[in-house]
């Protein structure tokens, strides 16, 4: 992988000692997780990506679930999959889509590619 990397993280990471101030120094995005709170946020600093017209490739990292697979994360794909009628999901919950919805709305034609993959982690049941 080449070009710059941004990674939308959940504001709480900004405060880790030693990675939390050197993720702010490499321009991750951190949100609130609360939409209205986020939304200005997310529309300033996807302009500034979006305005660097190409000439380096850019990466842009989110996770759309949100969250790990908690009993509180799998309470709410359950209802969602009851909601819309689908077969919920046994190792996975359903993404949250808006912000990536924004995200690809605001880049425009400064996305070409996008990759979606599952991140499992060993041990997790």
């Amino acid at each position: 992988m080449h070009g710059f990397l941004y990674i939308i993280l959940k504001e709480s990471l900004k405060y880790v000692p030693i990675i939390g101030p050197g993720m702010q120094f490499f321009g991750f995005i951190f949100l609130a997780r609360k939409w209205e709170q986020d939304k200005p946020r997310l529309v300033h600093r996807l302009s500034k990506l979006a305005a660097g017209g190409g000439v380096e490739p850019m990466w842009l990292l989110i996770f759309p679930e949100g969250t790990n697979l908690s009993d509180n994360g799998r309470e709410t794909s359950s209802k969602w999959a009851e909601k819309k009628g689908v077969e919920d999901l046994k190792h996975l919950m359903f993404p949250r889509s808006t912000g990536l919805k924004f995200c690809l709305e605001n880049l425009g034609s400064s996305v070409e590619w996008v990759y979606d993959c599952t991140v499992a982690y060993e041990g997790v049941p």
